[in-house]
């Protein structure tokens, strides 16, 4: 495979390309994926932002889930305040389907 950096894209065949693309991120794939289990202290998150970083989420995928109602039962909102039940949040997304 032709190696020259300063080689334009568009003279490589699609399966030098492929090559190419896996070479670059090889080492990001070998190195160990480490999952993290998510422990909170507090009991409640505040807010659709908060909510998104206890589920490690967008704030629009939480407002996904908030639509599909699978998560509804962990939130309580009262005009503009949001607040989850933590605890359940994580144990109604576990379960999700």
């Amino acid at each position: 495979m032709n190696n020259d950096l300063n080689a334009p894209a568009w003279t490589m065949t699609k399966g030098e390309l492929l090559d190419f693309i896996s070479e670059a991120i090889r080492p990001a794939l070998q190195k160990e994926t480490i999952v993290k289990q998510v422990e909170y202290n507090d009991k409640h998150v505040y807010g659709i932002s908060g909510i998104a970083k206890l589920l490690g989420c967008s704030k629009t995928m939480v407002y996904e889930y908030r639509k599909q109602g699978w998560i509804e039962p962990a939130i309580k909102q009262m005009g503009r305040k949001i607040v989850c039940d933590a605890p359940l949040a994580l144990e109604l997304f576990g379960k999700r389907k």
